[in-house]
């Protein structure tokens, strides 16, 4: 007999389905913005407390925001995510951000969702809410714009452990990462 999915995994999927339409829709006026960047940080495991045990957090966010046609301007939009804490556990989901153009080079951008957390060959629901602040670009010229920033995440999990993680991380954006390697290929093709 096939497991069945929790309701916060079925919860989880739905929003990424609907995002996935969302993305594939085209927008009205602005168009879409789209940035992949990696995580790296802590996070406070909490199990039988709130911040029992401190362990490494790497995480992978590809964001989707509408509705801006400069930096100046309210975005909104779906992200999916994946990250672990220490490998111990896999975190896999997604939900919706909001970009507050509080400076139109450092905006706050904050989000929730649902995921799938996947520890010990067992599935259980979650749901997360984040709040960052960094860069944020706006690209005129294309449709990929790099936000680097600093994240707070706090992530509610059920299951045989249910716990609140808190999530302290930077957020590098992977085009930048990517940047130094394609100048020095560009600089030995010459």
């Amino acid at each position: 007999m096939p497991a069945r999915r929790p309701p916060l995994a079925r919860l989880a999927l739905a929003l990424g389905v609907a995002g996935a339409a969302f993305c594939a829709s085209p927008a009205a006026a602005a168009r879409a913005q789209v940035s992949a960047s990696g995580q790296v940080g802590v996070v406070g495991v909490g199990e039988d407390g709130y911040w029992t045990r401190t362990k490494l957090d790497l995480g992978l966010r590809v964001e989707d925001v509408y509705l801006r046609e400069r930096p100046t301007d309210f975005g909104l939009g779906p992200y999916v995510e994946a990250r672990s804490a220490a490998f111990i556990h896999g975190d896999y989901g997604g939900g919706l951000l909001a970009v507050i153009p509080v400076d139109p080079t450092f905006p706050l951008w904050l989000g929730a969702g649902g995921f799938a957390r996947r520890q010990d060959h067992s599935w259980a629901p979650g749901a997360n809410a984040f709040l960052a602040w960094g860069s944020r670009s706006y690209n005129y010229s294309s449709s990929y714009a790099m936000a680097f920033g600093l994240v707070l995440d706090v992530r509610v999990h059920r299951g045989d452990a249910p716990g609140v993680d808190t999530v302290l991380a930077l957020s590098i954006d992977l085009e930048g990462l990517a940047l130094p390697w394609m100048y020095a290929i560009s600089a030995v093709r010459r």
